[in-house]
């Protein structure tokens, strides 16, 4: 088991702490199946899935609607606030395709940044020291 997964293990055993401000993600998300490809030395790629209010692990044999694309280096500034998804995005450094066609699909993008960016003060809120 890759670095990658014991991250996004983590972050899935906080989204309780979450949820009753994240409700309207996974309502919007719900049923969705996305691949996260972390690409680098370590990178590997994480089948994730919104279902019954959460986000899990979907089954290997569940298509992904969206490959979410990164480096390890970007996937490690996203997750320490080191870089901004809106900004990981317009460098190009973090690239939305859709599964199915394999073209870059802006739409997603820019919903996922501002979502990103409204997740991040919810984050800040529980792990900043008051």
């Amino acid at each position: 088991m890759g670095y990658v997964k014991d991250i996004i293990d983590k972050i899935l055993r906080l989204q309780d702490r979450f949820y009753p401000e994240a409700k309207e993600y996974y309502r919007i998300g719900e049923g969705k199946v996305s691949l996260l490809r972390v690409i680098g030395i370590d990178g590997e790629s994480v089948l994730l899935k919104c279902e019954g209010g959460r986000i899990k692990y979907a089954q290997g044999n569940e298509t992904p609607i969206h490959i979410f694309r990164c480096t390890t280096d970007t996937f490690l500034n996203l997750l320490s606030g080191d870089e901004d998804l809106r900004e990981a995005i317009t460098k190009g450094h973090f690239i939305i395709e859709n599964a199915s066609t394999g073209t870059i699909d802006l739409v997603e993008m820019e919903k996922w940044s501002r979502a990103f960016n409204r997740l991040k003060g919810l984050v800040m809120k529980y792990v900043t020291p008051k």
